[in-house]
Order: C-alpha cells, then sequence, then structure tokens
C-alpha cells in the first residue's frame, strides 16, 4: 500500500547530501514550512525500490512526515527543477531491505505553496481538521487532523471540496454530502453501515490555507 510505506518514511534518518541539481527559470523557492507538490523516485543501489516512488505528492516541509533530510534537502528548490538527494535509512527500520541503507531520491518540484490569509479558492491547498458523522454518529475511516487538501481535485466525494472554497484559515464549516450510490460500507461502533447514497455532516475547521506562487 503506497500511503502506509510513505508514511512509514516518518522515521528518523541520519546522514543527508545533495549530489545533483537540474536548474529552473522559475524564481519561486520552495520555503520552510511552504506546501510543496512533488515526484520522487527513491532508489537504493539504483535501482527503484517499491513504494519509494510517488507523483503529484502533496508535503507540508517542515512536518516531519517523511525521513529526516528529505524534507530539508527540498528547501530552496526551485519549482521545476530536480534534484537528487540522499537519505540514510535508520539501523531500526521496519524494512529490513531499507534498515540502515543510503539511498537516493530523484526529486522534482512541481508547485510551492505559500501561506495566506486570504479566503480559499480552485486550486489553494488547505490544511483541514474534518470529523465525518452519520445520523449524528462518527464513522471509522471519515475522521482526520491535519489533512492537505488540494480543492478542485475531486480527491474527496463530490461537493465536499466545493463547499470549502471561500473560507479563510481559522474558519469551521459543517458540510452536507450525499455519497454516491456505488459507494461501499463503513463501520459504526463495530457494526457495518452502507454510505452509499448516505446523508453525512463533516465537521471541517481550516487550519491554514496555501495559495500558489507563481
Amino acid at each position: 500500500d503506497m500511503k502506509k510505506i510513505l508514511v512509514a518514511l516518518l522515521c528518523l534518518g541520519l546522514l543527508t547530501g545533495c549530489q545533483s541539481e537540474k536548474t529552473s527559470t522559475s524564481q519561486v523557492k520552495a520555503e520552510n514550512g511552504d506546501v510543496v507538490n512533488i515526484d520522487f523516485v527513491g532508489k537504493l543501489a539504483g535501482k527503484a525500490f517499491q513504494g519509494g516512488t510517488a507523483e503529484g505528492y502533496i508535503l507540508e516541509l517542515g512536518s516531519k512526515t517523511f525521513i529526516d533530510g528529505f524534507e530539508e534537502q527540498i528547501v530552496d528548490m526551485k519549482v521545476g527543477s530536480e534534484k537528487t538527494i540522499e537519505v540514510t535509512f535508520p539501523e531500526n527500520y521496519q524494512s529490513r531491505d531499507l534498515a540502515g541503507q543510503k539511498c537516493e531520491f530523484d526529486i522534482t518540484l512541481n508547485k510551492a505553496y505559500k501561506e495566506t490569509k486570504e479566503a480559499s479558492q480552485k486550486g489553494d491547498i488547505v490544511k483541514i481538521d474534518y470529523v465525518g458523522k452519520l445520523k449524528g454518529e462518527a464513522f471509522d475511516g471519515g475522521s482526520a487532523n491535519g489533512f492537505l487538501l488540494e480543492l478542485g481535485s475531486g480527491q474527496f466525494v463530490p461537493g465536499f471540496e466545493n463547499q470549502l472554497m471561500g473560507l479563510k484559515a481559522t474558519q469551521t464549516k459543517e458540510i452536507d454530502i450525499t455519497f454516491p450510490s456505488n459507494y461501499g460500507s463503513t463501520t459504526i461502533n463495530g457494526k457495518t453501515v452502507s454510505l452509499a447514497n448516505a446523508n453525512v455532516v463533516f465537521e471541517v475547521a481550516v487550519n491554514h490555507v496555501y495559495h500558489e506562487a507563481k
């Protein structure tokens, strides 16, 4: 599962070192605290390893979501540039193949988003907490904290992202959603419940809004 493996990069890292960089004509630089859209390919002994590749991944620099040294080496990259970095996985890393190994990541910086106090609009990234409730009860898989969502990406159920447009940081909103007829099921208090055609209320808190820098 790609997401689980990416989250697994949380582990403590060790050495870092820049190897190569492709320059860009853009003057927009990624700074600590920005949200970035990146492509990356992780390589061990020159070969890509399973779970180490992603396209259009949204990452908050300084969040320590990834292994130490990964995010730090994206700072100061220009939008449109490419860079190869090195990180060393810790000896106690959960994957035996990667534990203690020095790996390379080829990174392309596609976009950089800067925090704004303006109201959110299509194309912005919002950092949100949300709780989904069906008939007043929270359901499994319907809640998250600090989730980064690109408005207009279609990542969430239709209607969710549109209702977040026009909100500013620190604002909250209750969103009413009717799930599609082909949607699957969830569990509430250990019982399986279908979400197909279900009316769900999401309590959403917008923590931060980020606008693409150009």
